[in-house]
């Protein structure tokens, strides 16, 4: 018996996600034609690759590169939960171009690394949930991934470009900054860019980014601004992202926090 949910994320092309349930279920061999990264949330799975059995549990992730065949099952009586993120070879490709990679790109089928089962864990939940911007969600992503690869620049980004990017983030906020252009302008690749970042700030830039916007929604509403349009002052286009970015950062909607602040 299976529960099987599959979806596309807004902006994000070249991702399939993919949640299910699994219960006294088996797999048949199979291949596929994009990467796969997959993750058991809960219970365990037998994974069996190239003629070799392992148990997937919480903690491990799966790592497929296309036309591999494998196969699976429950591992016990309980069933499995299983997220999967599948990348399109083009996608891989693009990102292999600027981490200077050749593909296949992951050299083996099971790793125990507890940070990025993590980190992997938390994004695909917001994808499902649709709590990210799309440029965000880009930038999540494409973190992700460079976590898989080798990477000997892990200096941070310098302070100097780091005030001058908080100054104009802070000047345009209702605008887009998509992740290319503020890389660029740091001039830096993508995975340059977001690595730097993340070393200086901790966070990625768009996680920075919607942190910036959120609080000053908070003074926008503190002044009495409406919330709609104190939303799209701060560069949410879309009411029910905001509604759901501020509860997630206050635990307060915006209308309620408004409301007590008069």
């Amino acid at each position: 018996m299976s529960d099987v949910k599959y979806w596309k994320y807004p902006g994000l092309s070249g991702l399939e996600l993919c949640l299910a349930d699994h219960v006294a279920f088996r797999y048949g061999r199979h291949v596929h034609l994009d990467y796969h990264l997959g993750l058991v949330e809960q219970g365990a799975q037998n994974f069996i690759h190239q003629g070799s059995s392992a148990p997937l549990a919480p903690g491990q992730l799966s790592l497929l590169n296309p036309d591999i065949a494998h196969d699976g099952s429950c591992f016990g009586d309980l069933g499995f939960r299983v997220r999967v993120f599948s990348l399109a070879p083009e996608l891989m490709a693009a990102l292999a171009q600027e981490l200077e990679q050749a593909p296949p790109f992951f050299g083996r089928p099971l790793l125990h690394q507890p940070q990025l089962y993590r980190q992997s864990l938390g994004l695909h939940r917001q994808l499902e949930q649709g709590t990210l911007a799309p440029e965000e969600a880009e930038s999540q992503l494409l973190a992700l991934l460079s976590g898989f690869f080798p990477y000997r620049d892990q200096r941070p980004l310098e302070a100097a470009t780091l005030g001058r990017l908080r100054d104009r983030l802070l000047a345009e906020l209702d605008q887009p900054h998509p992740l290319e252009q503020l890389a660029a302008d740091a001039g830096l690749s993508r995975f340059q860019f977001l690595r730097r970042f993340k070393a200086a700030v901790g966070i990625t830039p768009h996680a920075y980014l919607r942190r910036l916007r959120l609080e000053a929604a908070k003074k926008h509403l503190a002044r009495g601004r409406a919330v709609a349009d104190t939303a799209l002052a701060v560069g949410f286009f879309d009411q029910a992202h905001f509604h759901r970015a501020f509860v997630a950062a206050y635990r307060i909607t915006p209308a309620r926090f408004r409301a007590q602040m008069q």
